[in-house]
């Protein structure tokens, strides 16, 4: 009797450590990065203009964070004022890459009922290649083309923009 009981309490332990469940832990784990934002430190500022009976174009274009070069075609001139490219801070994760996206693809800017386009935005550094640095921050410019018309009004036009950063 006492083998039986031997053999049983053997069998049991067998069939019981076969069927142990074995326990393995994981650990969860997610980073929250901080919101990416944009700031404006500067307008898009054509500068002062002369019109013509024909119409014309001024261009800024932005060349570098510090640097913005202003052409004409056409009909106008250019008279010596302020100008550049309008430029905006950006701050989020370090060492992230964003894009630069606009909302319109051309805006009029108006003095009263008179208007003007400005169209063909350009951005510098080109967007896709923008990364934020070791601080988190990043800055880039916008420049565009102005459509002065024939005999285009004098007077002072102003309108907006809208861009939008985001986490590539």
């Amino acid at each position: 009797m006492k083998r039986k009981v031997m053999v049983l309490s053997c069998l049991l332990a067998l069939f019981s450590s076969e069927n142990e469940t074995r326990a393995a832990e994981a650990i969860c784990t997610a980073t929250i990065m901080p919101a990416i934002s944009t700031t404006k430190t500067s307008d898009l500022v054509f500068g002062v203009i002369l019109p013509s009976e024909t119409l014309g174009t001024v261009t800024i274009t932005p060349l570098s964070t510090e640097n913005s070069e202003r052409t004409h075609s056409g009909g106008v001139q250019l008279v010596a004022s302020t100008s550049g490219a309008a430029s905006f801070n950006v701050s989020g994760a370090t060492n992230t890459s964003f894009t630069v996206t606009f909302d319109n693809s051309a805006i009029n800017i108006t003095n009263g009922t008179d208007t003007m386009t400005v169209r063909s935005f350009t951005i510098y550094p080109p967007s896709g290649t923008t990364k934020l640095n070791n601080d988190g921050l990043a800055t880039f410019n916008v420049g565009g083309t102005l459509d002065v018309g024939e005999n285009q009004p004098p007077g002072n036009y102003s309108g907006s923009f809208t861009v939008n950063v985001a986490y590539q």
